[in-house]
């Protein structure tokens, strides 16, 4: 893990985007307009899982060894952490 470092930003109107996939292995950009963190020098970013919960999605988080008892091959998603599933089940967003 990682600290955020620097001076801290307010900015208004701000949408936070999260590189990921898809139960398919289709690459997305999950999108959420909300306050997040973001460090240049790493390809995370750490978004609040509070308002895809707040608007129906089902959030689910887990660790890589419940990975295939949620039906992901590690093979296929070696970073999974969990999926966030769209309130009308159409899709379902894996963790990493």
């Amino acid at each position: 893990m990682q600290p955020a470092v620097g001076t801290a930003k307010k900015m208004t109107g701000m949408l936070m985007g999260a590189e990921t996939i898809d139960q398919y292995g289709y690459s997305l950009i999950f999108v959420l307009p909300d306050v997040s963190v973001h460090n240049l020098g790493m390809s995370e970013s750490l978004i609040s899982a509070g308002r895809p919960i707040k608007v129906g999605f089902n959030v689910n988080v887990r660790i890589p060894d419940d990975a295939l008892t949620d039906g992901f091959a590690l093979a296929i998603f070696p970073l999974y952490r969990g999926s966030i599933t769209t309130p009308e089940i159409l899709k379902m967003i894996v963790i990493e």
